[in-house]
Formats: C-alpha cells, structure tokens, sequence
C-alpha cells in the first residue's frame, strides 16, 4: 500500500489529498464489487493507501479470525477474480486461506495447499462448513469447564502443566491451567478445528 503522495494543510482543515503516484493520479478503485469482466485493466488503479481500505475494510468476513502478517489485501483477490471469472482457482502457497475465501464468498471452486499444518488449519477453519448451532453449543461449553474447573479436568485428563519451562515463562499459572484444561476437552467436541483456534488465538491474548 505504498505510493508517493503530497499532502498540504493549512490551520484547522483536513489534509487535502493530490496525486497518489505519477502513474496514478486519479482516485484508486476502492469498490471491488464493480468490477466486471469489462472493467479494462488500466482502469484498475490499486494504488491504496491506508485510509482507502482501513483494517475494518480488509478484514471483512473472516479475514481477521486469526493473526497472520504474510496475509495480502482481500480486496486484491476479488478484483481479479470478478475481472477474470475463473471456475477454479488454485493457490499453492495458502497462507491464512485469503484467496480461498474470496473465492467461495463469490462461488468460485478454489483449492489450496501450505507447507505449514498452522496455516492450513486457519484455511480449514475459514472456509469449513458448520451446524451454527452446535458450533455455538460447543464453544460456550468448552469455554465455561475450562475456566470453572481447570485443576480438575487436568487431574482427570492426565494432564502436567508445570514440566515445560517454556509455557510456565509465557503465561500466569491460573491462565496456563485454564489454557490446558481447554487442550485436554477439545477431543470432546465435533467442531474441533475451530476450537484448536480459538486456543491459539486465546493463548496470543
């Protein structure tokens, strides 16, 4: 999102915007859903900058479910894919799963791979299927006996929270034990995928 741009503001007024760059000196496109196969490519001026697509515009559906810094602009991904209309879209190198989302939110088979099992498990996430309900069901259960008996659970489960020096360096021990508590129960439940995520996304908190 970098471009070259000028700025003048005189006492008590917003900044006054001018050109973006020298070759793009019109406004950039910000409404990815105009685009058509007709759209010509030099009308596509992807010169944004932060306040043409602020975080809450890139993190739309569920771009921002979990943290990952080598994702791209969704927006970057739709317009291509509504300016070239492609039935199946292949991405080899996944990441966070941002073009496979775009693809399924306009009906476009897509697939993908990642040589990481973390980020491939944030794709499954993103683009899986669900029973809302049960979904829902699950996450508050899980939620409320891992906080209301932590010491319990790990007691029944087996499970030793204090031998890794790692874990007990990064985290308070009420919050490790209600952390692992939540590990052990996971087996418990049908949407399972999404719970490991929530326990990451928990855990970077």
């Amino acid at each position: 999102m970098n471009s070259v741009t000028t700025e003048r503001r005189s006492a008590g007024t917003e900044p006054q915007r001018h050109d973006y760059s020298p070759q793009y000196p019109a406004m950039p496109l910000t409404d990815a859903s105009a685009v058509s196969p007709d759209t010509p490519l030099e009308e596509l001026n992807l010169n944004w900058r932060e306040q043409d697509l602020p975080e809450r515009v890139r993190t739309k559906h569920v771009h921002r479910l979990h943290p990952y810094l080598g994702k791209f602009i969704p927006q970057l991904v739709e317009i291509f894919l509504r300016k070239f209309q492609p039935k199946t879209v292949c991405d080899p190198f996944s990441g966070s799963g941002t073009t496979l989302v775009e693809a399924a939110t306009l009906g476009i088979n897509a697939v993908g791979s990642d040589i990481s099992e973390f980020n491939s498990l944030i794709t499954r996430v993103k683009t899986g299927r669900y029973d809302l309900g049960l979904l829902e069901r699950e996450v508050k259960d899980i939620v409320g006996k891992a906080i209301s008996k932590p010491q319990l659970i790990l007691m029944e489960r087996g499970a030793i929270y204090d031998t890794s020096e790692y874990l007990r360096s990064w985290f308070a021990p009420a919050a490790l034990k209600s952390l692992l508590a939540y590990r052990a129960l996971i087996p418990d439940y049908a949407h399972q995928d999404v719970l490991r995520l929530i326990l990451s996304r928990s855990a970077r908190s």
